[in-house]
Formats: C-alpha cells, structure tokens, sequence
C-alpha cells in the first residue's frame, strides 16, 4: 500500500514539475518576445510595460499547454522506466 501511494505521489509532483517548468518557459519567452519585439510596434517602448505584459502573456499562453504537455511528459519518462525495467528482467517484447 505504501509503495502505490508513494508511486501516486511521485508521478503527481513530476506532473507539477513539468506543470512549473513549462509555465516559466512561457513566461520567460513572452517577456523576451515583448522586449525585443516590443521597440518595432511601438514608437516610445516602456521596457518595464512591456516585459510585464509579456510575462502575463506567456505565463498565459504557457499555461494553456502546461497540462496537456506535463501529461504527455510523464506518460513518456513511465514508458522509458517500463522498458528499462523490463529489460533488465530478460522480459522483452
């Protein structure tokens, strides 16, 4: 019972993991697409404004896929744990 359970807990922190991590990317890329992008679209930038309004847009953005992505994610590091598992075992398939 304590195996399950600390398996469940594993695999939900490395989904907020990949949950986290892919939030800050997107945050980190708006913030870089608006600064640098920022100056062609506008004639008098605010780096403070616009660093702002890309975090919020790619913390957004990012967002969106951050489930879906962490799910696939962890789906893909179970299935390498699988075969590497069942590979030591002489169990292949």
């Amino acid at each position: 019972m304590l195996r399950i359970l600390k398996g469940v807990l594993r695999w939900c922190f490395t989904w907020l993991y990949f949950v986290l991590l892919t939030c800050f990317v997107g945050a980190v890329l708006g913030v870089l697409s608006h600064v640098v992008l920022g100056p062609l679209f506008v004639d008098e930038p605010d780096f403070t404004y616009l660093s702002a309004f890309g975090f919020m847009n790619g913390l957004k953005y990012g967002g969106v896929w951050a489930g879906g992505l962490a799910i696939v994610l962890c789906v893909m590091r179970a299935r390498k744990e699988y075969l590497v598992n069942h590979e030591e075992g002489g169990e292949r398939r």
